[in-house]
């Protein structure tokens, strides 16, 4: 159990939204590469993005759960570009989770510095299409993987791949043929990975059930990232109608548009309560969190698209302009729902958990 107070909550915060504000950037198609890596260490060294859901025992914050949901909720909602997903959630998630502890401390001290960047391959692809062998002075991968987040900057990709009965997490720097794969969500990055006889290390083994303790913490990362962006997309869809003026009238002042206002800021609110919810789970409750996750993964996904696609169409011809950040969040909200865990299937996982 991790006790955060409510005070210490909203200091990080506040510390966020200031960071992420003064390093918001504009991407566009051609922007390469996505983000910042001095940007990154300073995200890392003054925020401590990749050190707050760290245990203290592994050289971490020990925020848990509620610390880091509150700073990706911040990056969220400037549309950061930032590997927090990727590297500071998806690939430490996998280290504690499979990783022996010499092997997790040599990869965890680059990572939470911001010296270095990792990412973590799909683990549903990579099971199915990587294969490991044991070669004369290392393991050797084969097979490719496609939509590797940040695959085409990362310092060391994350593998898992079937070792035995169980399963193995691998660490590949070298040997990987890496193809950028185009993407509608200009903040972000994707790869394709090839990997023949590509050498790696082998950081640990665990049963397959270890993988669940991963997609965990990614859909707590995922979900933050679309409360963030939907209450950003309510806030600017507000202040632009109570400030535009139409038909002799301020906007803001019609009673239909107060009304999908309304609707959206409901949503946006249940989004925020199925986030706290897994954020108590993942704290206090782990015997809740396979629900908790399924429930905040249709809450979030369906609520940033509906704010996001109301954004656009509420600021009226603005808001279809390449310089105004709704497409960004319509962008965003659509990858987050595509990419990071099908809507179908997380309603499918809370039937199954409540045994319907």
């Amino acid at each position: 159990m991790i006790a955060v107070e409510a005070e210490e909550i909203g200091d990080i915060r506040a510390v966020a939204a200031d960071f992420f504000d003064r390093h918001a950037v504009a991407l566009d198609d051609d922007d390469a590469p996505r983000y910042d890596r001095v940007v990154w260490a300073r995200a890392c060294t003054e925020l401590g993005v990749s050190a707050i859901g760290e245990p203290e025992s592994d050289g971490g914050l020990g925020g848990g759960a509620a610390m880091l949901a509150a700073v990706l909720v911040e990056a969220g909602r400037t549309l950061s570009p930032l590997p927090i997903l990727g590297s500071a959630v998806r690939a430490q998630t996998a280290l504690r989770a499979i990783a022996w502890p010499e092997a997790r401390a040599g990869l965890l001290e680059p990572l939470m510095g911001g010296d270095q960047v990792a990412t973590l391959a799909p683990t549903d692809t990579s099971l199915r299409a990587v294969t490991a062998r044991e070669g004369d002075h290392a393991w050797l991968l084969d097979g490719t993987v496609g939509r590797v987040l940040d695959g085409d900057t990362a310092d060391v990709v994350l593998l898992v791949a079937a070792v035995g009965d169980g399963i193995g997490l691998f660490a590949v720097r070298d040997g990987v043929e890496c193809r950028r794969q185009t993407s509608i969500d200009v903040t972000r990055s994707f790869a394709t990975l090839e990997l023949a006889g590509a050498p790696a290390q082998l950081l640990g083994t665990a049963e397959p059930s270890a993988l669940a303790e991963i997609e965990q913490w990614s859909t707590l990362a995922v979900v933050a990232d679309q409360v963030g962006g939907a209450q950003e997309c309510l806030n600017t869809t507000v202040e632009y109608l109570k400030t535009r003026v139409q038909y002799g009238r301020v906007l803001g002042s019609f009673q239909a548009l107060k009304h999908q206002c309304a609707e959206l800021a409901l949503r946006v609110d249940e989004a925020r309560s199925a986030l706290a919810h897994l954020v108590w789970a993942l704290d206090e409750s782990p015997s809740d969190v396979a629900e908790a996750a399924a429930i905040a993964s249709v809450v979030g996904a369906t609520t940033y698209v509906a704010c996001a696609d109301e954004a656009v169409h509420l600021h009226g011809g603005i808001g279809f302009t390449w310089e105004h950040d709704a497409h960004r969040h319509v962008r965003r909200a659509l990858t987050d729902r595509s990419v990071f865990g099908s809507v179908q299937t997380a309603r499918e996982a809370v039937l199954a958990a409540r045994g319907l």
